[in-house]
């Protein structure tokens, strides 16, 4: 059998697991539910192996979506897929959601931008050039309302995908009049497109691919967690008397 990777990327309310061999995918399993990653990951995992009649010691190599997304559910994948590759002794890599989507769109020559909804009026994105091969990574990911959003991207011949497209559409109609917007279903990661990347240095941030994860696993946190906002509150409370 060739070589076999697990890949997961639960940074969205919508959880991803696939089972690759070298060209493409045996299993591709993609779950819309209200309850939380938590209850279901590692039951989704079992799924797969079981229906691609695979043992996870035949698993060569993990990898899982660092974010950016929701704090818990890149905590539940994060933390999973870290134990799993120590479990199994195999090596765990991570990659960035948006590059996921981006991905899609790397045969087309021109500027593109991932946009996922960050809720509090805010998006995550992350924007990208593309020479019709080649996808290079411009700004790294960011959090910022609709509006410093499109101060940021050129004002023309920008193709805005993702989420949170459907989400700020009148916002970003207005914003971006000239922009190409396309949310659903384009906004789904593909767990394929794992095949087509690169391994690469983890200190390049303009670069798109598979980064070997170290000892200390982070998510990729653009903006501090609900309970680190709330910490500085009352830390700030405290102070203030």
């Amino acid at each position: 059998m060739s070589s076999l990777t697990l890949a997961v990327d639960s940074s969205s309310e919508n959880l991803f697991v696939a089972l690759l061999d070298e060209q493409k995918a045996l299993v591709d399993l993609r779950l819309a539910l209200s309850q939380p990653h938590s209850l279901n990951l590692m039951t989704a995992i079992d799924w797969i192996l079981e229906q691609a009649s695979v043992k996870s010691s035949q698993i060569e190599k993990l990898v899982v979506g660092c974010g950016p997304g929701s704090f818990s559910g890149l905590r539940i994948g994060m933390a999973s897929m870290q134990g799993l590759a120590q479990a199994l002794n195999r090596p765990l890599y991570t990659f960035i959601s948006h590059d996921l989507v981006a991905l899609k769109f790397a045969h087309q020559t021109g500027n593109l931008a991932v946009l996922t909804d960050a809720r509090r009026q805010q998006l995550y994105w992350s924007a990208y050039i593309s020479d019709g091969n080649n996808l290079t990574r411009f700004t790294p990911c960011r959090v910022d309302d609709p509006q410093i959003l499109a101060e940021q991207l050129p004002e023309s011949d920008m193709l805005l995908v993702g989420s949170g497209v459907e989400v700020y559409r009148a916002e970003l109609v207005q914003l971006l009049p000239d922009a190409t917007l396309l949310g659903m279903p384009y906004s789904q990661p593909d767990l394929t497109l794992l095949l087509k990347m690169p391994l690469v240095d983890s200190q390049d941030e303009s670069l798109v691919g598979l980064k070997l994860a170290g000892k200390s696993l982070e998510p990729l946190y653009v903006r501090p967690s609900d309970a680190e906002i709330n910490r500085q509150k009352k830390l700030k409370e405290l102070a203030d008397g």
